[in-house]
């Protein structure tokens, strides 16, 4: 039986909103709760070793900007947009991407529970060597993504676009592909053993890959 992700918890009475501002969160080392972040922005920045808890992030942009290893808990973000921007080594627990168009966006060596990315568009998006748990991708374009080493075990892709994404040495063991264009895909026999798929996609992989779940 699958595990449905938890929602991230955010207190909304106690939340304090923050609008239009520019160039936040550009200290290292710093703690923010309880915070509601709408319509800002952020470029060119780089910071590192941050946490940020019971947070709402709703149309905010991020370009080119460097967040590494950082702590987020309980958190989502709405509608907003991250364009070659990077959480490189950073821990999500309980995260929610909604509408997101994060193109290009690093989440390498990142680990990761109870994530959930809904309708989001992650063509490009860089997830190699990343750890994620009770995951799951709704609705999502993640066209020539990398997940190079990733362990996705467990890991559900619902109605998403997945062509010409990379899974050599994936963990994938678990993993739910049905309903998901998976034309292109890059990954070998031994990657894909314990991989759950539909009868479309296993005709399409063809016979030789063995040790697939079919449904």
């Amino acid at each position: 039986m699958k595990r449905i992700p938890k929602k991230a918890n955010i207190p909304v009475k106690t939340i304090t909103k923050i609008s239009n501002q520019s160039d936040f969160l550009t200290e290292n080392d710093c703690f923010l709760a309880n915070r509601e972040f709408i319509e800002c922005s952020l470029s060119d920045s780089e910071t590192e070793n941050s946490e940020l808890e019971q947070c709402v992030f709703e149309k905010c942009a991020f370009e080119n900007v460097e967040m590494v290893s950082f702590l987020l808990k309980n958190i989502r973000f709405n509608n907003c947009q991250a364009i070659n921007s990077s959480f490189k080594r950073s821990k999500f627990i309980q995260a929610e991407f909604n509408g997101a168009k994060l193109l290009g966006l690093s989440l390498e060596s990142c680990i990761g529970t109870d994530i959930t990315f809904s309708e989001c568009n992650c063509q490009f998006a860089d997830f190699r060597a990343t750890k994620l748990k009770n995951t799951v991708f709704e609705d999502c374009v993640l066209r020539e993504a990398d997940f190079q080493g990733a362990d996705l075990r467990g890991v559900t892709f619902n109605n998403c676009d997945l062509r010409e994404a990379q899974f050599s040495f994936a963990m994938l063991n678990g993993t739910d592909f049905c309903n998901s264009k998976i034309e292109g895909i890059k990954v070998q026999s031994k990657s894909l053993r314990g991989a759950i798929v539909d009868y479309h996609q296993a005709a399409y992989l063809g016979t030789t890959l063995l040790g697939l779940s079919i449904r």
